[in-house]
């Protein structure tokens, strides 16, 4: 009996090291990532999630501790001890608080709305003159591409790069604006405008 005691204490133990080794292991080559464990939906570093995460080790390694340190070897405690215990609820608990902290705010729980900002807004430009475009998108898109246009007006326009290039001359008869659009790839629905003005 105690051999087989004995064997389910080494085996216990083994089963534990190995599950922390694995987990340590793909946090390393990127299979767990840890930007979206610890952080909210909208981006923002849940302290909450850390502090859980870091009691889950701490808690774990007391445990695997306590079993190897059995007086006749490695085996799993008659009686879980109670700072153990004491921890697990602590971690429980501050855990639930801090979810409740940041579920009272809608932007803990919300992500921002995607757009795309284009700049500048209302840009002026000599006839044969060109002007550089830029675009920010609200938030991160995975692979995000955006998609520069010419909607109205004369002009011409880099759809990869921005890169607008006004008409050497004016238009007979006179058309002074052109309205460029930015759309990002996969939303159509997400672009801005902006109106160009020529000047002499």
């Amino acid at each position: 009996m105690q051999m087989l005691s004995l064997f389910v204490g080494y085996f216990l133990c083994g089963m534990i090291g190995l599950l922390g080794i694995a987990i340590l292991w793909q946090i390393y080559d990127g299979t767990i990532d840890l930007s979206m464990l610890l952080s909210e939906a909208n981006g923002d570093a849940s302290m909450s999630r850390f502090q859980f995460l870091v009691f889950t080790f701490v808690i774990s390694l007391s445990l695997f501790l306590v079993i190897i340190g059995g007086k006749d070897g490695p085996a799993f405690p008659a009686t879980i001890p109670a700072g153990i215990l004491t921890m697990l609820g602590i971690s429980g608990s501050s855990y639930a608080v801090g979810k409740a902290i940041s579920f009272s705010d809608p932007a803990g729980v919300q992500k921002e709305p995607l757009s795309v900002k284009i700049s500048p807004d209302d840009p002026a430009v000599k006839y044969a003159g060109s002007l550089q475009f830029t675009a920010e998108v609200s938030r991160e898109v995975e692979n995000a591409k955006l998609k520069w246009e010419v909607i109205a007006g004369n002009g011409t326009i880099d759809e990869n790069t921005g890169l607008f290039k006004a008409p050497a001359t004016a238009a007979t008869p006179p058309a002074p604006h052109a309205t460029v659009k930015v759309t990002l790839l996969g939303y159509n629905d997400v672009s801005d405008l902006a109106v160009v003005t020529f000047i002499s």
